[in-house]
């Protein structure tokens, strides 16, 4: 049986893509930002991929889009700046209010809405880790208790449970080359079948040694990123061949494995002025902005008190850290591990998991967004494989 998703907050689509990859059908995604939904549907030809509020579309009205096809599995992040230790800072800076006055707080209600609505078998509510703690967990433990109420009957019973602790998930321990820690919420109907989140499958910085003899290394940078075309910064044409097609690493060959031509796509990347190229060639693997000599920062002043890692190295034979929306604006934090440039879209997607196939539509800009924005591909595989785990059991069950 091919189970059937929604997937709310979808973004490019990261998130859709993974449970895809794991066997399961996206019929439906909503977001507000055009371009953004523009690459989901390109990318998700089953699904209906429709730009708007999702304030302003009921589910009844979605239901409806999505031809009141049977709904098994919702998944999606609300937006999260507000839960975030960088978006806390800029929100009371830009607004002057306490963040917890924030709209955007209360766009998880709106999801929870449509699992009210649907009712599907399991939901997963995905966000940054601070969405647990922040405000003394206040938000989480509103969004538990408004889970547990979820079709209440006579006897104050919910229908949904949410197995504890919530767990943060590290992509890395499943295969992405890239440290990036995501809140994963799971609450599901069927109280006698408990749902299990994907084992680690790479071994990275876990605690228990013994790990490495049963788990495959971490995916390294350079394992990741360096079939892929070579370019300069002043490089715009987006489809290009790839620079290498022997001695392929595993993780390279996965992702082309169903991109049938020998070109990839969105493979450009943010042009750097000379003073930045100068300074990029005196910063060894790993180095930061304060790592370099004062005559070096000279050349390209920041605020040192408050940037001082404003300029980051990447490091070819270790994952990446992660990568997030603010590529899209300069690309300092992720310059190539050997070049004098930043990382093209396609080596940031690459690091977050997207296939080759997948294509970003939009500028430079809106692409490299949409790819900092999303769940990797292959964390949310893992994901989707405890998903079928779980449905396959309880239709056993039937």
């Amino acid at each position: 049986m091919k189970y059937n998703f929604i997937d709310l907050f979808c973004g490019a689509g990261g998130f859709s893509k993974g449970l895809e990859l794991a066997g399961m059908n996206c019929i439906g995604g909503i977001d507000n930002v055009e371009k953004t939904v523009e690459t989901h549907k390109l990318n998700h030809r089953n699904s209906q991929s429709i730009c708007g509020d999702i304030r302003e579309i009921s589910p009844k009205e979605f239901a409806k889009i999505i031809g009141n096809q049977r709904v098994d599995v919702i998944i999606g992040g609300p937006p999260c700046p507000t839960f975030s230790t960088i978006g806390d800072a800029k929100i009371r800076s830009v607004t002057g209010r306490p963040t917890r006055e924030d709209p955007r707080n209360q766009l998880f209600m709106e999801y929870l809405k449509y699992v009210e609505y649907f009712r599907p078998e399991i939901f997963v509510i995905e966000n940054v880790p601070n969405f647990i703690t922040k405000y003394k967990g206040e938000i989480f433990n509103e969004a538990i208790r408004i889970i547990k109420d979820i079709g209440k009957d006579k006897n104050g019973e919910g229908i949904y449970t949410v197995d504890m602790p919530v767990q943060v998930l590290n992509s890395v321990y499943y295969g992405v080359p890239q440290t990036r820690r995501r809140m994963m919420l799971v609450a599901h109907k069927k109280k006698g079948v408990k749902f299990n989140y994907p084992k680690h499958t790479h071994y990275y910085d876990q605690d228990d040694i013994s790990l490495i003899e049963k788990l495959k290394p971490f995916v390294s940078m350079g394992e990741a990123i360096f079939d892929l075309p070579k370019i300069t910064d002043n490089w715009r044409v987006s489809e290009v061949k790839y620079s290498k097609n022997d001695n392929l690493t595993e993780y390279q060959k996965i992702m082309r494995e169903n991109n049938l031509n020998n070109t990839v796509k969105n493979n450009i990347c943010r042009m750097s002025n000379d003073r930045a190229k100068q300074v990029f060639s005196y910063m060894k693997q790993g180095d930061i902005y304060m790592d370099l000599p004062k005559e070096v920062r000279n050349i390209l002043p920041f605020r040192e008190d408050i940037f001082p890692d404003r300029l980051k190295r990447l490091v070819a034979d270790q994952p990446s850290w992660t990568i997030i929306a603010h590529i899209g604006m300069d690309g300092y934090m992720y310059i190539h591990p050997t070049e004098c440039r930043t990382l093209s879209v396609r080596e940031a997607a690459r690091i977050q998991s997207f296939p080759d196939d997948f294509e970003f539509v939009g500028n430079q800009q809106q692409t490299y967004v949409q790819v900092g924005n999303a769940v990797p591909p292959l964390l949310g595989k893992a994901i989707g494989n405890s998903l079928i785990e779980y449905l396959d059991k309880i239709n056993k069950e039937r």
